[in-house]
């Protein structure tokens, strides 16, 4: 790429007038490849889940029942929901109202505030059935894009932080700051 820099070691100003407008071009095809990309996630999660059982989960209830299983620890909603980054809590409850009748989780508590959930027996046989359909499918095929776990903690690094940079963009827009 030429370097754009008049003499005076500034940018001419036909450049610098024209760099906003095709970064922001670039910006919204960053966004909607992120968009894209949470979509063919929650399709593989979906498809991965369908090829090794039958229960016919959504995204939602998938992610709850991973987050749940997690470490092996019941969880209560609002643990759940820190651990999706998630603020809709009817959905969740929803999912986790499901997930319960499919027998995949099973209840602790006896109220609400004091209610967790952890995976029943069948719930972990179709968590480890996910993961070693991942294992042998997606992890085979991501080591290509990240070859060595520093490249896969740098790559959870950037995402931590663009996940920070939304985070406090929204916070901004709701408090109407410039």
């Amino acid at each position: 790429m030429a370097d754009t820099r008049n003499a005076c070691g500034g940018r001419d100003d036909e450049t610098a007038a024209a760099a906003p407008q095709d970064y922001e071009t670039k910006f919204s095809e960053f966004e909607y490849a992120i968009w894209h990309l949470g979509s063919a996630f929650a399709r593989w999660r979906r498809d991965c889940l369908d090829a090794v059982s039958d229960v016919g989960l959504s995204s939602t209830e998938a992610s709850v029942l991973h987050a749940i299983h997690m470490n092996g620890n019941p969880k209560g909603l609002m643990e759940i929901s820190r651990l999706l980054h998630r603020d809709d809590l009817p959905n969740i409850q929803y999912g986790l109202k499901k997930l319960s009748q499919l027998g995949l989780i099973e209840k602790q508590g006896n109220s609400r505030k004091n209610m967790t959930y952890s995976v029943s027996e069948d719930g972990n046989r179709i968590v480890d059935a996910y993961l070693r359909k991942r294992r042998e499918v997606l992890l085979r095929l991501f080591q290509h894009v990240a070859p060595s776990s520093r490249d896969l903690d740098d790559m959870i690094m950037q995402m931590h932080v663009m996940i920070g940079l939304y985070d406090q963009s929204s916070d901004m827009v709701m408090s109407r700051q410039p």
